[in-house]
């Protein structure tokens, strides 16, 4: 028999300790010398380390777990990171995040032995690597970093280290440098190619990047550069990602110089579209992490890709131009590898669907159908009757325009409540981000307990076009906001939602949003900020180099611009906040430091406002450690438990400073 209960307060079969058990697998790699797949996990109950896990692509034996304790896979340049591991021919290296060290291990002959290849120097980062087919050497983005340094400070290059030499001092050589960043070095199957792309201040990868190749020469273990030319984006305004060489050595890369991210190669010292005409679609995302892969040709066939078409996987011929969904269960796809075996060709690939969490799958092309689960999903399998599935609604905000959002009902078979569910606003970060409604652990812990979630993807969001990317110029904390707000307001209108218990919450540039809408707007009757921006002056001043200039397209050049930043400051405004806010904050984040939390509940103290602060010592930008993970979602709930006056039993709160019930 259902029950009725206070929305908000419906006891659910998801707890706050399964999400800190769920966490992305990223840079999979596929070794064909071993006949292993390999990929990287956080794992949130040691400490938050990242693990090397390798499995049989026959799925012959478990997972097993690589790295011994004192290890952790990660590497930290632009902060972001990814592409902290490669494994080619039996290789595998990885950078290590406690010195900052590349090591490798020969799976083969020694795979018990961990050995460094770049000298003690906690100074370089390393991140994106590629290894020649000979195991000769590999090119990877170095990052230099210094004692009292200023973003400026900071040096990006490419460099090839020597996997042969002995004396470690002698083994790291920059090949390349002069930009301000680098990404994505890829060597030709021949050996005799290097791409990469490169960026400069101010522009952002999803800006203005540019495509170059470069001849490469190999002797007594020197590598080096010649003939380096641009190939694709020599005109301000075309973003450049991923670029890979086929087979037969041609190069691919995504490009939106139509206006959205589409497939071409570069051909007989020209650049080809791969399909008869550009598509209104984005094949690829916002590039901000190293080693992510949104297509990939073939292993077996230089004539054909495998990509994502919207919600499918789809070959791609490049001798017809056609493009070919494939019939799979699911409809979001990330890290995409091919493998082949006796001529037929397989992926491996993060699945999901909105009913399916994501796991690592391998898949036949030829015969169509879902060879093995290599990796499950580590959350608790959820049973249907409990899971909302969002749904996309086209809303219109500011100027007439049209923006979207992802909507989920409050969804329990055991549970109804009473009139209205409240609502929660997320507002992603990035904010050239996207939010998906694949399956979401996180966002079910919030439905089933008897609350609605509107996953806005206000403009300036990936996925829409470089148009819908360009709304967000110069109008940071204005259209992000203006979307966010409209969303709820719709939602409200239309009956979805109680208007008096609309909440916004958001982590880094979300929390901006979250921040900037209950300063600007009287909409939101709560908020919950996660390592949000609350002085945009202090981010023009304090952040990392990767986005220490990317305000300057978002508001404006600083200090030139102070007044806007002012303007747009949420801290600047604490006078007009009405409703209370719950901050939760890492004390070794970089990207946001805690100043950016404290001097904005400080401000909300002194005017009365209700205001609890969390800090968690020794996390960074995104908490890692499962009990930080669990009680910051626990606490959230808590929150609105208090000010929205359902019953939130035990937890364990925590002080609201200039709260009175």
């Amino acid at each position: 028999m259902v029950q009725v209960k206070p929305f908000g307060a419906w006891p659910s079969p998801i707890t706050a300790e399964s999400l800190a058990s769920v966490s992305p697998v990223v840079d999979v790699c596929v070794d064909q010398t071993t006949g292993s797949v390999f990929w990287c996990q956080v794992m949130s109950a040691e400490q938050g380390r990242t693990q090397i896990f390798q499995r049989p692509l026959d799925v012959s034996a478990p997972p097993k777990a690589l790295l011994p304790p004192g290890y952790n896979c990660r590497t930290r340049v632009h902060e972001y990171g990814q592409g902290a591991l490669k494994v080619k021919n039996g290789l595998l290296i990885f950078s290590n995040d406690s010195d900052c060290q590349l090591y490798k291990i020969d799976l083969v002959n020694a795979p018990d032995s961990i050995v460094a290849i770049t000298p003690e120097s906690k100074s370089f980062r390393y991140a994106d690597m590629v290894i020649d087919e000979k195991l000769r050497y590999l090119v990877c983005v170095r990052e230099e970093h210094f004692e009292n340094e200023e973003p400026k400070d900071v040096v990006n290059t490419l460099v090839a280290i020597n996997l042969e030499e002995k004396d470690l001092s002698k083994a790291v050589k920059v090949i390349e440098k002069g930009s301000d960043f680098y990404s994505t070095p890829r060597i030709s199957p021949d050996g005799t190619t290097l791409a990469y792309v490169d960026w400069v201040h101010p522009y952002m990868p999803w800006d203005f990047t540019r495509l170059h190749t470069a001849k490469i020469s190999y002797s007594e273990g020197e590598i080096s550069l010649s003939s380096t030319k641009t190939v694709a984006g020599e005109t301000v305004g075309e973003s450049i990602v991923q670029p890979e060489f086929g087979i037969d050595n041609v190069l691919y890369f995504v490009s939106d110089r139509s206006g959205f991210w589409n497939l071409y190669r570069y051909h007989n010292d020209s650049v080809e579209l791969l399909l008869p005409e550009p598509l209104s679609q984005d094949f690829a995302d916002a590039p901000w992490r190293f080693n992510n892969s949104f297509y990939t040709p073939f292993s077996s066939d230089p004539t054909k890709l495998l990509c994502i078409n919207k919600k499918s996987l789809a070959v791609l011929n490049t001798s017809e131009k056609t493009l070919t969904d494939l019939p799979l269960e699911f409809t979001h796809f990330n890290q995409i590898r091919t493998y082949s075996v006796e001529s037929q060709e397989y992926v491996v690939v993060n699945a999901a669907s909105p009913m399916q969490p994501s796991q690592l799958i391998s898949y036949s092309i030829v015969d169509q159908f879902l060879l093995h689960v290599l990796k499950e999903s580590s959350a608790p399998k959820l049973d249907a009757d409990y899971i909302s599935v969002g749904k996309e609604i086209t809303f219109l905000t500011t100027d007439n325009k049209e923006a979207y959002c992802y909507f989920y009902e409050p969804k329990n078979p055991e549970y109804t409540g009473e009139g209205k569910p409240p609502l929660r606003v997320l507002s992603h970060g990035g904010p050239t981000a996207y939010s998906p409604n694949s399956y979401s652990r996180d966002i079910q812990y919030w439905t089933t307990r008897g609350f609605a979630i509107a996953d806005v993807n206000y403009g300036g969001s990936s996925g829409y076009g470089r148009e819908y990317r360009n709304r967000l110029k110069k109008q940071w904390g204005v259209v992000d906001v203006d979307d966010c707000c409209n969303a709820a307001l719709y939602l409200a209108k239309e009956g979805f939602v109680d208007q008096e218990k609309l909440a916004i919450v958001g982590s880094s540039a979300g929390g901006f949003t979250t921040l900037a809408s209950v300063a600007f707007r009287d909409v939101f009757k709560a908020g919950c900020c996660m390592y949000g921006i609350s002085d945009i002056t202090l981010l023009a001043k304090e952040t990392h180099k990767f986005e220490s200039r990317y305000p300057d397209q978002l508001i404006g050049e600083y200090p030139k611009d102070k007044a806007i930043y002012e303007e747009r400051s949420p801290l600047f405004s604490a006078d007009n906040i009405k409703c209370p806010v719950i901050f939760f904050q890492g004390s070794e984040d970089k990207v946001v430091p805690p100043s950016q939390s404290e001097v904005m509940v400080e401000a909300l103290k002194k005017k009365g406002i209700p205001v609890a602060y969390v800090l968690y010592q020794g996390e960074t930008h995104g908490f890692r450690l499962a009990e930080n993970i669990k009680r910051t979602k626990e606490l959230e709930q808590w929150f609105y438990g208090q000010i929205f006056e359902f019953p939130v039993t035990g937890i364990e709160g925590v002080e609201i400073y200039n709260f009175h019930k």
